[in-house]
């Protein structure tokens, strides 16, 4: 990831919400959040000999998997609306005599 790529996510966003395209808008901030969650924490410290430590917060992504479920749910609530329809097959019971 480098910060020109940010830079371009993040005009796409403004532009899009500019527009008044805020599908397009939500797309292009989750596209950024994707990046920077799963962009390690970098800690050096160069003093005696130098050691480097990378760590990732598992928590961001699990929160933006959260996120992205909603939003799963929202769009297919959008395209087929609050009610899901089943197709019903009647059949009469069988009955057994004895």
């Amino acid at each position: 990831m480098s910060v020109a790529e940010l830079d371009t996510l993040y005009a796409a966003a403004v532009a899009a919400i500019d527009a008044g395209n805020y599908t397009l808008a939500i797309q292009k901030l989750m596209a950024i959040k994707v990046r920077l969650a799963t962009t390690p924490n970098i800690t050096r410290s160069l003093s005696g000999g130098g050691s480097q430590q990378l760590s990732w917060n598992a928590n961001q992504i699990d929160t933006l998997i959260g996120q992205c479920q909603t939003m799963q749910a929202t769009a297919a609530a959008t395209a087929s609306g609050p009610f899901q329809q089943t197709k019903v097959i009647y059949a009469r019971a069988s009955s057994t005599e004895e």
